[in-house]
């Protein structure tokens, strides 16, 4: 079996308005995985991520506008704050617990 084959169309046209993100990026479908993944024939390594989505559409589009290099920066600022408000949520269940268990003995 084939590891993987380079999506070249689609009747969406996602693959060429990906390209016009970014001309050396290309997308492949693992048959293996049954996923689509992105590359980019400018790398050493050309994967840069693998599509959660079991088919392309404008969701894999704008995941490749927000994952590109040039948003890198915004983007760890988005995960930043989004750990940091998994951590308080972690925080105030832990508490909310103790008080819990304190109060109930």
């Amino acid at each position: 079996m084939k590891k993987s084959f380079e999506i070249e169309s689609d009747c969406l046209d996602i693959i060429k308005r990906i390209k016009a993100i970014d001309k050396d990026y290309f997308v492949v479908f693992n048959p293996k995985k049954q996923k689509f993944e992105l590359h980019n024939r400018a790398q050493r390594y050309s994967y840069c991520l693998t599509f959660p989505f079991s088919q392309l559409d404008e969701r894999a589009y704008l995941l490749t506008l927000k994952t590109r290099v040039q948003n890198s920066d915004k983007l760890f600022e988005e995960m930043e704050r989004e750990n940091a408000k998994l951590e308080k949520k972690k925080i105030k269940e832990v508490l909310d617990d103790f008080k819990e268990k304190l109060y109930d003995s």
